[in-house]
């Protein structure tokens, strides 16, 4: 049994490896030194250790919750009940007790969160542990054994090269949501595991043996084989996936009584592939309600692939064929005829059986000459009343069609009616379709409802009030159920529904008329409002202007004029120290166009210089502040714009006439130029192998047309991002764009291809920047320019400044932002008309929201008595509720009324709960068997 620690003795530990006077400098020696039910908390730095952590249950967490700036060369877990949440792990994470006598020690309930895995992590003999949000690096993610029910959680990790692996024995373990670029999932020797709503591209798409799961809602793109079930695999139910542009969509080899159900299987070379030996044959294998389509051939079976069913599928504009067979051919087949009924088919050749042909060498029965053999395929059903895929009145074979109109069920006539063909179909020489389904006209055929409505908010804060509004064709009825908790909730049109608890919910609407029933599912995501502890800090505080700022850990670096008006020189102000140190001497014209970058310990700019009255043009300067040494990055006079990453600086450079954009690798001392289009490319941005720009080459110059582009070093390839003509002002953190386009904020996600409007408010916004999930930028909605942050983890925004002067040219590095401020006013003697800006630098803290949430509480008239019993319920709960939600236990609610009376009709015991909400939060109070029912005398 794994450890429980008592909340007394539970402690907070820090550890801070840059001597700040934290409990340790070693979060090996946090460990050594702490007892269950401990919280380490590490702060950013680089920590060289390869820690060991074998105390049972405590938590080991970064302080800032940000993996970039809190490394850590190797973890090992090797008992229970661990958390590990917010570093960057430079080698592969290891989950595995200790070495016993015999074998390992088991353990279990260990949780690995936000953390970036460099090496992958690999979990042998684990029970019920968790990896979620996650970012795995080369390597991937591996979990071996026990032979037992482990019920392994993997969920909404990011794996970049590298994949997922179950194997020996484990069971139950769920795989959620995840994301694998250049990878796959291969599930091995275990079982009853699900693998649900993971999205997998450019790499092996999932992969089974020896094992059953259940597959669902995966996306899978480019892949060898979209979904693979090899030798000993059977009773996996693969259903409601998505397979496109992969070699083969789904595989099946030497496996069977596998179901594969409402599939979207399209644009690959082949969709579904059944292969078979005469020893463990593809069989028994049920294909249902697919969509199948834009194949080169759409199913194929080959080998000893017998006794499946092919049915209720659509087979349309495959390229070759529509059904491909070639099959081992013996005079009884080992597990029976494969029947197809019930399908569409839509293509120019439908059904082509080559099994005479068959030369495969992998079986022992070998391929004789169909007419001498007993054929393996049966093309109908038995006749039976039901609404066939046609929309005929009858069951019966298939309906077949070709996409110039000429199919043979598009032209067949059908004198009684009855939805079947009056000739038979020959598909093959010795495949009969003998009740081919035909076109029902289309004055006789059923009209069935579509389910559809629109909302006029999908998210936001509780209590989150929702307009919904039918847009269902050809419905004489309706039923809203809010929270898809099968409880009809409204029968409206136009219903109004308040979500008081923050959660995602999922709306389902169901219409009918009298032919059936259709529904669409929806999801209503209702959030508490974050809340913030603001801290802003004044940096500079001369009379001169301190201008276009930059940040990078605890340093700030900005353009400061103190040595006369205009002569901007840089300094950096530690704000760790206190301490602000002046860089060049020389002064600089570019103060409010040209800021300073900084990396680490470095800084780049634009070196203009006035000696002796005389300005001159020194190119891109770098000053590396750990040796106090400035040296020269180009000497091009017509260099401006620098950025930099580690030892990557860009620039915007005009030497050959028109600007383009140029890269210099410190290490290397080498020098590459990024772009040679004929039109300008300028302001350039760099974050890892990633570099961002303006480009006028849509305009061709002559216009104000700009668009942002994007080139990748690591793979030599250019990228346009914005279509538009009007984007600007780009900068990138990860794998996320923030720009300017048409005076809004927006962000484009290059891991989905999504754009995403930030800002919404018809105001000026300029100027963004990003760090992780924050955004900010300069906004002047107010009537004078403020700063403000967006949260793309919460999906808020929150206002930073609220003084009436101007501020500008923010940028965010963790939770500190930097911007220009005009609030002072300083005027220079001598320049009455010049407001001089200073630095300021704001701290973002999240603070509980529950602290101002309202607090639940009721009573009741009456709390027993026989049935039926009608109960009083009174509201006393504090803190300014606006919204309440009653529970009855009965499965009967009651929303928005601050009393409530209620009749129990049924002896028992019930649960009373009450959720109350104001723009806070929210807070439920439950009274376990509050209310008791007697039956009536």
């Amino acid at each position: 049994m794994a450890e429980v620690c008592s909340p007394v003795s539970a402690r907070e530990i820090t550890v801070d490896n840059n001597g700040s006077g934290a409990d340790f400098k070693l979060i090996q020696e946090a460990v050594n030194n702490s007892s269950s039910g401990d919280i380490i908390l590490v702060y950013p730095g680089i920590y060289n250790e390869s820690v060991d952590i074998g105390i049972q249950n405590i938590s080991i967490l970064s302080n800032s919750e940000n993996p970039e700036d809190t490394a850590v060369r190797a973890f090992k877990l090797s008992v229970n009940n661990i958390t590990l949440s917010g570093f960057k792990i430079q080698e592969n994470l290891v989950l595995k007790g200790r070495n016993g006598e015999l074998w390992y020690a088991k353990i279990e309930n260990c949780t690995v969160k936000n953390n970036i895995l460099e090496l992958g992590i690999g979990a042998d003999d684990c029970y019920n542990s968790t990896i979620e949000k996650n970012i795995v690096l080369k390597s991937g993610i591996s979990v071996v054994g026990p032979w037992d029910d482990s019920n392994f959680t993997i969920s909404d990790n990011l794996l970049v090269d590298g994949g997922i692996g179950i194997s020996y024995g484990s069971y139950r373990c769920l795989l959620l949501n995840n994301t694998l670029l250049k990878g796959g999932i291969w599930v091995s020797e275990g079982g009853s595991h699900k693998i649900i709503g993971n999205y997998i591209s450019n790499g092996h798409g999932i992969g089974l043996f020896e094992t059953s799961s259940d597959i669902e809602n995966n996306t899978i793109v480019n892949c060898s084989e979209g979904i693979c079930l090899t030798r000993l695999t059977g009773s996996n139910i693969v259903h409601n996936n998505t397979l496109m542009s992969n070699d083969i969509g789904i595989y099946v080899g030497d496996s069977g009584g596998n179901s594969f159900l409402n599939n979207t299987i399209s644009k690959n070379n082949i969709g579904i592939l059944l292969s078979g030996s005469t020893i463990d044959h593809a069989g028994a294998n049920s294909l249902l309600n697919n969509t199948i389509s834009n194949n080169n051939i759409g199913i194929s079976l080959e080998g000893d692939s017998s006794g499946n069913l092919v049915t209720n599928n659509r087979v349309e504009l495959n390229k070759q064929y529509g059904v491909y067979i070639k099959q081992v051919n013996s005079e009884v087949p080992y597990n029976g005829t494969n029947r197809f009924y019930n399908n569409i088919f839509n293509n120019t050749i439908n059904f082509y059986n080559d099994t005479g042909n068959y030369t495969g060498n992998y079986f022992i029965a070998k391929a004789t000459n169909i007419s001498g053999g007993k054929n393996t395929v049966a093309l109908n059903n038995t006749k039976t009343s039901g609404t066939n895929i046609a929309g005929g009145s009858y069951l019966g074979g298939n309906f077949w069609a070709k996409p110039d109109g000429t199919g043979f069920s598009q032209n067949c006539n059908d004198w009684n009616t009855d939805g079947i063909g009056d000739l038979i179909y020959t598909a093959s020489a010795y495949d009969i379709d003998y009740l081919p389904l035909v076109s029902m006209p289309k004055d006789r055929q059923p009209v069935f409802p579509i389910a559809d409505f629109s909302t006029n908010v999908s998210s936001g804060y509780v209590p989150l009030s929702v307009l919904f509004t039918d847009l269902s064709q050809n419905a004489t009825s309706r039923v809203w159920d809010f929270d898809n908790d099968g409880v009809a909730d409204s029968t409206g049109k136009m219903p109004v529904n308040i979500y008081p608890i923050s959660g995602t919910y999922t709306v389902n609407l169901t219409v009918s008329n009298e032919n059936g029933t259709s529904s669409r599912l929806y999801p209503v995501i209702a959030s508490n409002r974050p809340q913030y502890t603001l801290t802003e800090s004044q940096i500079t505080t001369n009379k001169s202007n301190q201008t276009m700022p930059a940040i990078y850990g605890d340093k700030i670096v900005f353009f400061d004029d103190r040595s006369g008006l205009g002569n901007y020189n840089i300094y950096v102000y530690d704000l760790s120290t206190s301490k602000e140190t002046q860089i060049t001497i020389n002064g600089s014209s570019h103060g409010y166009t040209m800021g300073p970058a900084i990396y680490g310990d470095r800084i780049v700019w634009k070196g203009n210089r006035n000696i002796n009255g005389v300005w001159e043009n020194f190119g891109i300067r770098v000053y590396n502040l750990s040796t106090s040494k400035e040296t020269p990055n180009t000497n091009s006079i017509n260099a401006f714009e620098p950025d930099i990453y580690e030892d990557r600086v860009v620039w915007t450079d005009a030497r050959y006439g028109n600007a383009d954009l140029y890269m210099y690798n410190l290490s290397t001392a080498r020098e590459t130029q990024i772009t040679t289009n004929e039109s300008t490319q300028d302001d350039p941005a760099i974050y890892d192998d990633k570099i961002v720009w303006r480009d006028w080459r849509n305009g061709n110059n002559t216009s104000s047309k700009t668009d942002i582009y994007m080139y990748n070093l690591s793979t030599s390839t250019e990228t346009q991002i914005t279509t538009s003509g009007l984007a600007s002002n780009s900068k990138i953190h990860g794998d996320r764009l923030v720009y300017v386009n048409n005076s809004h904020i927006y962000m484009y996600n290059l891991s989905t291809s999504t754009e995403t409007r930030i800002t919404t408010y018809e105001s000026r916004q300029d100027n963004p920047a990003i760090y992780g999930d924050r955004i900010v930028w300069m906004d002047d909605r107010n009537r004078n320019a403020d700063i403000y942050m967006y949260n793309l983890s919460t999906n808020t925004e929150t206002q930073i400044t609220s003084n009436k002067s101007e501020q500008g040219a923010p940028a965010i590095y963790g939770d500190r932002i930097v911007w220009m401020d005009w609030r002072n006013k300083y005027r220079l003697d001598g320049h009455p008309d010049i407001e001089n800006a200073d630095i300021y630098v704001c701290t973002v803290s999240v603070i509980e929201p529950s602290l101002k949430t309202p607090v639940s509480d009721f009573f009741a008239n009456t709390t027993s008595g026989n049935a039926p019993l009608k109960v009083l319920f009174t509201d006393n709960s504090t803190g300014a509720p606006i919204y309440w939600f009653w529970d009855f236990g009965d499965g009967i609610n009651s929303k928005h009324a601050l009393n409530a009376t209620h009749t129990f009709t049924e002896p028992g015991k019930y649960d009373v709960s009450l959720t109350v909400t104001n723009e806070n939060g929210s807070n439920t109070r439950i009274m376990p068997g509050y209310i008791t029912v007697s039956e009536s005398k």
